[in-house]
């Protein structure tokens, strides 16, 4: 049994003549917090974005939540939790719609998807708010939610790709320390 979460080698993704992800090599083990540090355009939305299942690479091979990237992504993307850089929700829902959205798509249903519908509400401290249209939140409880939906299915892999870009630092430690409840659970 294999104890990586993610195991990447010689991953390169080129655009035309532009060489954006250049032959990487990494593993990471399961339960370990792993992150990429660079300027803006040095790879790290590309390389996400390959191991999210959302983009091909040009060459090399990698495993994520022991599935293939290049000969299985849709089986990633039902095994991984995702927040992009900017946030995925969908501004003219509330925010118990935004959830249902999401679990249906991760394929929750019935009793288990209102039960996890609840649990992430409370985790992200937005019970009693769910009614409230999205559009309304301030930037923090957006970012709260966005990472709630990314773990309603309870995913075995979780990408942030700058979760905390454009957030006051107030919102910003709150985060990290839903981040780091979260850690403890697994």
């Amino acid at each position: 049994m294999s104890t990586l979460a993610v195991a990447v080698e010689d991953l390169t993704r080129t655009f035309g003549d532009f060489v954006a992800v250049d032959h990487i090599h990494f593993q990471v083990e399961k339960g370990e917090i792993f992150g990429f540090l660079g300027p803006n355009g040095a790879g790290k939305s590309t390389t996400i974005r390959m191991l999210c299942g959302l983009l091909l690479p040009t060459s090399g091979k990698g495993k994520v939540a022991g599935f293939d990237i290049m000969k299985e992504p849709e089986k990633i993307k039902q095994a991984i939790g995702y927040m992009s850089q900017k946030f995925s929700l969908y501004d003219d829902l509330t925010v118990a719609e935004n959830l249902h959205f999401f679990g249906g798509i991760y394929g929750l249903s019935g009793s288990f998807q209102r039960k996890r519908e609840d649990e992430v509400l409370e985790m992200i401290g937005l019970q009693g708010f769910q009614e409230r249209s999205t559009r309304t939140l301030p930037v923090g409880w957006k970012q709260r939610l966005a990472l709630g939906c990314a773990i309603l299915h309870e995913p075995s892999v979780l990408f942030l790709d700058e979760p905390t870009s454009g957030v006051d630092p107030i919102s910003r430690r709150k985060f990290w320390g839903l981040i780091q409840e979260m850690e403890k659970k697994v």
